[in-house]
């Protein structure tokens, strides 16, 4: 039994796979990760994808892909600001949590290991 199949976790095993194949994906983790290092609480379409160098239809099934996945959240940004036209993304608590005890650290710590 995996850990994560006790009937105490608040995410399933189908679940946790879900957002380690949404943020598998090294176009999705670039989308994921941007939203995670934008300054701003959110990041619209158009913003994500001029910081990414990418057009918005290229990158609406990345975004889909990690709003299905748990990782990135939609938030409908009239309810904020009315200025903004269109949703908002922002990391869900999950998707921070995983980038910053998860991702990031893999990286620090590939980065101490290649000082070695």
């Amino acid at each position: 039994m995996l850990p994560i199949d006790d009937t105490e976790t608040l995410l399933s095993a189908e679940d946790v796979i879900d957002v380690i194949d949404a943020i598998g994906d090294r176009d999705r983790l670039e989308v994921a990760y941007t939203v995670y290092d934008h300054p701003a609480e959110g990041i619209t379409g158009p913003e994500l994808a001029a910081e990414i160098g990418a057009t918005e239809a290229e990158i609406e099934d990345r975004i889909d892909a990690l709003v299905d996945g748990g990782v990135v959240a939609e938030r409908m940004a009239c309810l904020i600001d009315c200025s903004i036209d269109g949703p908002q993304y922002e990391l869900t608590q999950f998707g921070r949590l995983l980038f910053e005890e998860g991702v990031l650290s893999l990286f620090d710590a590939a980065s101490a290991v290649s000082e070695l």
